[in-house]
């Protein structure tokens, strides 16, 4: 379907969550984009997931990474990467959340909507 967004928004939702797989994973992303029908979500939407082959985010962290200043243990970063995301994901109306991938890794999945903007009508 074809979405309304900033370009340059969505190079650097995308480029954050690559970059943080390739850091934080073992080296390998996975990156999948599908129409929200074929999720089961709204047909009106836009479905990315990105997949890394680390070993995943701990259950009680899944919220607080995407906190601004937050990072791992490692120190390996200022901790605003995930919190700039969730920022931009839902300036375009759509959200973001982390869970394991079926590697064990973790998975970022973002959800934006497709079509044109209320204000611009049908």
């Amino acid at each position: 379907p074809e979405m309304w967004a900033d370009t340059d928004r969505l190079e650097q939702i995308f480029f954050n969550l690559i970059e943080n797989g390739l850091l934080h994973g073992d080296g390998r992303v996975t990156v999948t984009l599908d129409r929200g029908d074929e999720l089961g979500d709204s047909p009106e939407s836009v479905v990315v997931e990105v997949d890394d082959e680390g070993d995943g985010i701990p259950s009680a962290d899944r919220e607080k990474i995407f906190g601004r200043f937050w990072h791992g243990p490692s120190n390996a970063s200022t901790g605003l990467g995930l919190y700039v995301v969730r920022g931009l994901v839902e300036a375009h109306g759509g959200t973001v959340h982390v869970s394991d991938n079926e590697a064990g890794g973790a998975r970022f999945v973002v959800r934006l909507p497709a079509g044109l903007p209320e204000a611009f009508g049908s």
